[in-house]
């Protein structure tokens, strides 16, 4: 039942608390280290930009913990309630900076949308939501946008939307309290059971990019398989996507280093929700490593596969979600402890800050599933491109129809981790075609453009 207590969120004048895993993108990803999370729809039709505000805007109304700006209250991270219109811009290459107004703002929101003839690119700060909530979002917005060209659709059933939970109406986000629509990751948390897939394991860090710091773009490199042809082979090595995914990257990236006594540590993110059969679109991602140690990848690849998901249904337990989410809660209050929110983002960005950012991590894996074949799909869009513009290198993963896309985000123009990946993918029967996307300006968030309001 919602929650009918006073509440303590609202901070009036339209002002709300943030919540606590938001702050820890605020304070440890904005600046340099902005984490910018796309996906582009690349269109069967010209993109009719009038339609696609509407849909926006209209979308919004379903999903009122989007339609906010950042503020920095009294030092601390707050939303405030925004009702511009979502900002529609030509797709450029123009870096904009997250919730700030201005020529290269976006209207105050943590997302825009970045148009082309027959395109478009959804960006969104991680801080916002993670990519479930994300793809919730944008899926509203394309149902409301294929209305407007294709009218007869809307008597098509929409049960389809379901695994994505994407809203239609309000009544999901009514039906939560304040701490569950804003806070997941704190009404969660519990003391449980850790499950340490480190344990005894050194990881092993890829070396340093080099690349200009004050270069805010991203190298994307998208290697296309068959999503037939994968599926067939976890069939046949009695596997999943994210442990067979995970050991091509690993043994990639083996091929290429001696990891001498260390494991390759590949970090797949997992969603929390279905665990606690929550509706919330605040962040609930948590990271679920998979290592490897140089005996271990010099087994066959099923003995591999097994070893993996053997570490993933570990990780896949209320009692160490639980525990993960605590230690999320932990992470916050560090943050928080360092400081007013623009001063820790600052800090943390710098050479300094950057040292206590130690996320035990080879190499992030994310793989948030597939946009199933659909009336969507078929009336409006041709393919879909996911991307992952962070501080380092990572590998984001989509599939759209057939098409199983494998995607590189480097720093640098050094190509040398796609083309191992290219090389073990084709290793084992996969036929990969590699498309260089070139470089993708990141947008940002940045507190030197960010409303800041003090009490007198």
């Amino acid at each position: 039942m919602p929650d009918t207590n006073p509440s303590t969120y609202d901070l009036g004048n339209g002002l709300r608390k943030g919540g606590l895993y938001d702050s820890i993108f605020f304070g440890c990803y904005s600046e340099t280290n902005t984490f910018d999370i796309r996906c582009r729809f690349d269109l069967r039709h010209k993109l009719n930009r009038a339609r696609l505000q509407k849909a926006a805007n209209a979308a919004l109304k379903n999903y009122p913990e989007f339609a906010v700006r950042p503020v920095v209250y009294n030092g601390k991270l707050c939303y405030e309630k925004n009702t511009k219109p979502i900002l529609l811009c030509d797709d450029d290459n123009t870096m904009r900076h997250f919730g700030s107004d201005g020529e290269n703002g976006t209207n105050g929101y943590l997302f825009l949308f970045l148009c082309g003839e027959k395109h478009f690119t959804f960006s969104m700060y991680h801080a916002q939501t993670d990519a479930y909530g994300m793809i919730s979002y944008v899926i509203a917005v394309l149902w409301n946008y294929a209305k407007s060209l294709f009218p007869p659709i809307r008597f098509i059933r929409t049960s389809f939307f379901d695994p994505y939970g994407v809203r239609l109406t309000d009544h999901a986000f009514r039906a939560m309290d304040e701490q569950e629509r804003y806070d997941a990751v704190e009404k969660f948390a519990a003391d449980g059971k850790l499950y340490d897939p480190y344990e005894g394991k050194e990881f092993f860090p890829l070396p340093p990019e080099e690349h200009d710091k004050e270069d805010m773009s991203c190298r994307l490199v998208n290697l296309i398989i068959s999503n037939t042809d994968f599926l067939k082979k976890t069939l046949e090595l009695h596997t999943s996507y994210g442990p067979l995914l995970a050991a091509l990257a690993a043994e990639s990236i083996h091929d290429l280093y001696d990891i001498e006594d260390k494991a390759i540590a590949v970090v797949l993110t997992s969603d929390s929700r279905r665990f606690f059969r929550s509706k919330t679109l605040s962040n609930m991602a948590y990271n679920t490593p998979l290592t490897l140690s140089k005996s271990d990848i010099e087994m066959p690849m099923e003995s591999i596969c097994k070893k993996l998901r053997t570490q993933m249904l570990n990780q896949l337990k209320k009692s160490h979600i639980r525990e993960t989410l605590k230690g999320i809660v932990q992470v916050a209050a560090d943050v928080a402890a360092l400081g007013d929110i623009d001063g820790v983002g600052k800090f943390l960005a710098g050479p300094e800050g950057l040292k206590q950012q130690n996320e035990r991590t080879t190499i992030f894996l994310t793989y948030p599933g597939m946009i199933e074949t659909n009336p969507l799909s078929k009336l409006l869009i041709k393919s879909v491109t996911p991307g992952m513009l962070a501080m380092d290198r990572a590998i984001n993963v989509y599939c759209h129809g057939d098409d199983l896309v494998i995607q590189y985000s480097l720093k640098s123009d050094d190509l040398t981790l796609p083309n191992a990946l290219k090389k073990t993918l084709s290793k084992y029967g996969f036929d990969p075609v590699m498309y260089d996307m070139g470089r993708v300006t990141q947008n940002k968030l940045s507190f030197d453009h960010i409303k800041k309001i003090t009490d007198k």
